[in-house]
């Protein structure tokens, strides 16, 4: 998300009380400015990515954030980068989902065989294009601007896409709709919706997701939620407050107990962090 309102600065004291604090093990390269997601290549390498205005670039860092590699995807476009996940088959989704505006009617999921990626300098993705079965107008009226997205993830041999509200009045929910695996082009099937809060976009909007054992992450800016499938059906379980208060929008872990966590560079409250949690 490109325009980070100073209402934040408001929100900087409201979670100390509550606030879980991550431990920042590291920070990310300079031209790392905007992680917008992560995904683990193997146990001490993580690939992120810059959010819109970046060349179409993954980039390869180790658990202290340090640049390790980084490859082009030649037959892509930034247009709105937002997360990105990998699959139990040895590949990693790169989804253009971001929709600020709700007025894209068409997004791109960049599909790329993660063999190829670390010891090459420039690779081509298989591509996945979908729009959303509800949305009928671009934009839609304000109250139900539900068309931004910025988690996906990986289930059952589909891709889940996690919206980020951005309606007015703020609804607090995250709707998710699916796509397969498969490259081609879809309409998106709407599977569920889930209530992340009421208080309002800077504290209850969707920033990433990840999936791992059965178990779903949702970030927001001061939290993220967990659930556990059940039955086939997604079931809170808990959440943890994170300080310090930023821009979070990535968010991986491989063993339901280490949390890594990546923040964009804001002039307000800076960024550009790597940070890890440790679950009981």
């Amino acid at each position: 998300m490109k325009v980070f309102k100073y209402i934040i600065v408001l929100l900087l004291g409201h979670f100390s009380a509550y606030g879980q604090k991550l431990v920042r093990i590291g920070s990310l390269p300079d031209r790392v400015n905007e992680s917008s997601g992560l995904a683990f290549y193997n146990d001490s390498l993580l690939i992120t990515h810059n959010d819109s205005g970046d060349k179409t670039t993954l980039y390869f860092v180790n658990l202290k954030g340090k640049l390790i590699h980084q490859v082009l995807i030649e037959n892509a476009a930034n247009t709105d980068w937002e997360d990105i996940c990998t699959d139990d088959r040895g590949n990693i989704y790169v989804g253009d989902i971001g929709n600020n505006h709700n007025n894209r009617k068409s997004l791109t999921i960049y599909k790329i065989s993660m063999h190829q990626l670390l010891g090459k300098e420039k690779v081509t993705a298989e591509i996945i294009s979908f729009s959303y079965p509800d949305q009928h107008t671009f934009p839609p009226i304000d109250s139900l601007k539900n068309f931004d997205a910025e988690g996906l993830a990986y289930h059952n041999d589909s891709l889940l896409i996690f919206t980020k509200c951005r309606a007015n009045p703020f609804n607090g929910y995250s709707y998710c709709y699916k796509v397969p695996t498969t490259p081609g082009k879809y309409v998106a099937r709407k599977s569920f919706e889930l209530f992340i809060g009421n208080k309002g976009f800077m504290k209850d909007a969707v920033t990433a997701a990840t999936i791992c054992k059965d178990k779903l992450y949702l970030l927001t800016y001061n939290r993220f939620l967990i659930y556990t499938n059940q039955h086939e059906k997604w079931v809170y379980q808990e959440q943890h407050f994170t300080q310090p208060y930023s821009q979070k929008e990535a968010i991986i872990t491989k063993d339901n107990q280490q949390i890594y966590i990546t923040d964009e560079v804001q002039k307000i409250v800076g960024g550009g962090k790597l940070y890890k949690m440790e679950l009981k």
